[in-house]
């Protein structure tokens, strides 16, 4: 388990916290989306994770490692995988396999392992097949798609993706997003930073951020049942939640959470 113990964080030379008081925790097998504005933490928490940056205050530790501990770096970020948002910045093979073989690679992995890793990997992240392409032949939902299977091929129990789909068209945010769902399938922990709750609508549990302390952790028909207060932290709503929230404020019994387009037609029809 990813564990943050009251951390706090402030950057040399700042006047204010990054983060403050943050106690928050991070499961095998279950997704966490963190949400917040622009300047809320989120960039900072995600790099305390893996120890690519250690708490001001606080601890945070990694199945029982401290971040801290200089001698459990290496141990950490081997598991804890971490996802950018330009996958331009982690590709470094000439073609997909090799890119996905790196990691392992470099951490002394025998051949014979490394081609059942990368093989699998691949197929996680519905990319079978696409060993021998090129990475500058696959569209940008695959690009992000190939840098999440080299980091599933270091083996890691969990996986940070901060924003990951912010470069990408709606199919390959799509095909993104059901790559990071079907790792909790597979035990992997997912944190998962997005500006967007309808992409983390199926979350386990939401993460919003404000002013560098957590304002909001619950699940997300929690966040999407009380419109005003999401709003409130600065949560852009889906639209069929903003327009069921203001017809059920006009008497129409719409489904609570975060009904369907056909849902709120067919109350409209009984209304």
């Amino acid at each position: 388990m990813v564990v943050f113990e009251n951390v706090g964080f402030r950057y040399p030379g700042a006047r204010t916290a990054a983060l403050e008081g943050v106690s928050v925790s991070v499961r095998p097998a279950e997704l966490v989306a963190l949400l917040g504005p622009n300047g809320s933490g989120k960039s900072t928490l995600v790099r305390l994770s893996n120890a690519l940056l250690s708490p001001t205050s606080g601890r945070v530790t990694v199945d029982g490692m401290d971040t801290a501990d200089e001698d459990a770096v290496w141990d950490i970020r081997e598991r804890v995988g971490f996802i950018q948002q330009n996958p331009e910045n982690q590709i470094v093979g000439t073609i997909a396999e090799e890119d996905v073989a790196f990691g392992p690679e470099n951490l002394g992995v025998a051949p014979a392992e490394i081609r059942v890793r990368v093989d699998e990997a691949l197929e996680a992240v519905g990319l079978a097949g696409f060993q021998r392409r090129e990475p500058h032949m696959l569209s940008e939902g695959q690009k992000q798609r190939l840098a999440i299977a080299g980091a599933l091929a270091m083996r890691p129990a969990y996986l940070v993706a901060d924003e990951p789909t912010a470069m990408l068209d709606p199919v390959g945010r799509a095909d993104v997003l059901r790559a990071l769902r079907g790792l909790r399938h597979q035990g992997v922990g997912v944190l998962h930073v997005t500006h967007h709750l309808e992409d983390v609508l199926d979350a386990d549990r939401v993460l919003v951020l404000a002013s560098g302390a957590v304002a909001f952790d619950g699940t997300p028909g929690e966040l999407v049942g009380d419109p005003e207060r999401a709003l409130g932290l600065g949560i852009e709503l889906p639209a069929e939640v903003l327009l069921a929230d203001a017809l059920r404020r006009g008497g129409v019994r719409v489904p609570a959470g975060h009904p369907s387009a056909e849902e709120i037609a067919e109350a409209l029809c009984l209304s």
